[in-house]
């Protein structure tokens, strides 16, 4: 979608964005034929993740990866379409960056449900963590772009994190996943940070 070009490419090398555009063009131009909007393919990004929370809060975890991996691709397909259509703005970067906070809770809201419902009340802790971080890197970037600094800086972006999650659940691994995705996380929120303060602390030199 919109946001797709600022949120989810910026900070990969344009070559790859070509690369991904073309290989995703017959599909982007049906969606063009079809008058499809970035914010659609969004919307259905979301709608696929509810699967993944029922696949996930009963344990069935081949599916859920699969479902998972589908709401992903259509997160994709929306910044590809964004940038076909040139259809970057303002709003579709916010309405993306506030749907994908959303895709991320109901994929560990099933997390949580599943270690509730079999009383492993460490489970449900690990998962909702990891939510947790999970948003702290959304906002730590989103907080240091209000302020006028990139900050996309760290180890698990959001497309790292779904493939590590649908990783762990096709081999059936979730516990172990989640393990690995918590500490991963936690550095990360700790990158963004960091790089925050070593720009803010140049800028201070810079006045002085």
């Amino acid at each position: 979608m919109t946001a797709g070009v600022q949120k989810k490419a910026a900070g990969a090398p344009i070559s790859v964005q070509r690369a991904l555009d073309l290989f995703l063009s017959p599909l982007l131009n049906i969606f063009v034929r079809l008058n499809i909007k970035p914010n659609g393919l969004t919307i259905i990004g979301v709608i696929l993740s509810i699967p993944v929370t029922w696949c996930l809060a009963h344990g069935e975890w081949i599916a859920a990866a699969l479902w998972l991996l589908g709401a992903g691709f259509f997160d994709v397909l929306d910044g590809a379409l964004a940038r076909v259509t040139r259809s970057t703005g303002i709003f579709g970067a916010f309405f993306d960056s506030t749907m994908d906070r959303i895709s991320e809770a109901l994929v560990f809201l099933g997390f949580i449900l599943y270690y509730c419902g079999n009383r492993d009340l460490t489970g449900a802790g690990l998962a909702f963590a990891v939510c947790l971080l999970s948003q702290l890197i959304s906002y730590t970037r989103a907080r240091a772009e209000g302020l006028g600094l990139r900050n996309d800086q760290g180890w698990v972006t959001r497309p790292v994190r779904i493939l590590l999650l649908a990783g762990g659940l096709l081999i059936g691994q979730p516990a172990a996943i989640l393990w690995v995705l918590a500490v991963l996380s936690l550095v990360t929120v700790f990158q963004r940070i960091d790089h925050v303060f070593q720009m803010t602390k140049r800028v201070r030199k810079t006045k002085n």
